[in-house]
């Protein structure tokens, strides 16, 4: 008889601690300015619902890793189209930019690893300055072949925002 209840009392105990970490994901994203970019880049992780607020971070800087490997997968597909040196020089100087970025952030990483939040912050807040460089020099050239560049930027702008966030929060 009481292995049945073992049993009923571990699965009430594994619905509640998942709960209890959506909950945890939920609050910490409402303090983000951008709550559902937020949600999804947690929810595109099924770690998120297991692990703390550290947990969060580590999960948002992959989603940053991502986002910079769909914008270096895209200008490297626009620079092979032939535009133009011009366009093809700026181009391959923003996939320079975008490798910056990304060794920022695994840099940052291991200093979240040694707890130098401090630092990681530093280095997601610098990494955007490397994507901001390129948008500029996109727009000095009057580049319009694709938006989705421009939009991609956005996107890896406002989740470092998120992840600045979080980790400013992992003193709290």
């Amino acid at each position: 008889m009481t292995n049945p209840m073992i049993k009923v009392m571990l699965l009430l105990f594994l619905v509640l601690s998942i709960r209890a970490d959506e909950e945890l994901m939920k609050k910490e994203c409402s303090q983000t300015g951008n709550q559902n970019l937020c949600l999804f880049c947690l929810e595109s992780d099924p770690i998120s619902y297991q692990t703390d607020r550290a947990g969060f971070v580590s999960i948002t800087i992959h989603c940053l890793e991502s986002q910079l490997d769909i914008l270096i997968n895209d200008v490297t597909s626009l620079s092979m189209k032939g535009e133009g040196e011009e366009i093809e020089n700026v181009l391959e100087d923003c996939n320079v930019n975008f490798s910056i970025a990304k060794l920022q952030l695994n840099e940052a990483k291991d200093k979240l690893v040694t707890l130098n939040n401090e630092k990681a912050f530093g280095l997601v807040k610098t990494s955007v300055s490397y994507l901001q460089t390129c948008r500029g020099n996109l727009q000095k050239i009057k580049f319009n072949e694709s938006h989705d560049v421009y939009d991609d930027i956005d996107v890896y702008v406002d989740l470092s925002s998120v992840a600045k966030t979080l980790i400013h929060r992992l003193h709290k």
